[in-house]
């Protein structure tokens, strides 16, 4: 009896490691994005708003999430990235700017500083070797610095802009049988009054190591990132950041 005992003390504590290992995880990722930068900007009003081309850049994103089996309390997941980009135009038109005017014909430098800093709060509706589908809430927080220089006199003007956005969050992965191929994506999106933020990506996944002490997967695809303000912190934009990524992540 005494055996028994010890026997199914075993098998219950053996079966609690397995169930504990499947539902406590942790991810990271990090990826280097060739983002291309364009769009337009106004302090004034969305009627004054100036396009600028900005050219492409590669930026790393990097990113952690967290998943747990306590119940009603949503996983984690924190990604962050710079959003940075600069460049020189000649304006067409005359362009009004945090207090300064730029004529027409005058050639500028633009500066867009801004970082992007995701928390999402996140819940699994199913979680396999084949299919998996998250969705919650992601409080995106932006950080932003403006500035245009007049190249010819060193003259500059600037505007600044911070503040959390809350997005509707969902993601998607789905496995290829029998390849250690996946397909996935997800969506961040937001459309409130004239403010309007989507951020989404979606790509394919190699498996280079999938065994049970740690997932460690290569990964590629295109992510988009449309940023339109309507007076955030006297700020207006029309912008867009887009580009192929390509990164590592791994899964413990």
């Amino acid at each position: 009896m005494r055996k028994l005992s010890c026997l199914a003390l075993l098998s219950v504590l053996s079966s609690a490691q397995v169930q504990a290992d499947t539902l406590l995880g942790f991810t990271a990722g990090i990826e280097l994005w060739n983002i291309d930068s364009s769009g337009s900007i106004s302090d004034i009003s969305e009627s004054d708003l100036q396009f600028f081309d900005l050219g492409t850049e590669v930026k790393g994103v990097a990113s952690i999430a967290f998943e747990h089996p306590v119940p009603l309390v949503p996983n984690l997941k924190v990604r962050t990235n710079d959003l940075s980009s600069d460049g020189d135009m000649v304006l067409s038109e005359t362009f009004r700017y945090a207090g300064m005017t730029f004529s027409a014909g005058r050639e500028v430098d633009v500066e867009f500083d801004m970082q992007s800093t995701d928390f999402v709060f996140y819940y699994e509706l199913f979680d396999n070797d084949l299919v998996s589908f998250d969705f919650g809430l992601n409080l995106k927080y932006l950080d932003g610095d403006i500035r245009v220089e007049d190249i010819a006199t060193s003259q500059a003007s600037q505007d600044r802009f911070k503040g959390y956005v809350p997005m509707f969050y969902g993601a998607a992965q789905v496995g290829i049988p029998s390849t250690p191929l996946w397909v996935y994506g997800d969506l961040n999106i937001l459309s409130v009054g004239d403010h309007k933020l989507q951020d989404y990506q979606f790509g394919l996944a190699y498996s280079l190591i999938d065994n049970l002490a740690m997932d460690l997967r290569l990964k590629g695809g295109y992510r988009s990132f449309l940023l339109e303000l309507d007076d955030l912190d006297g700020v207006y934009t029309d912008w867009d950041f887009d580009g192929f990524y390509l990164g590592l992540e791994v899964d413990f």
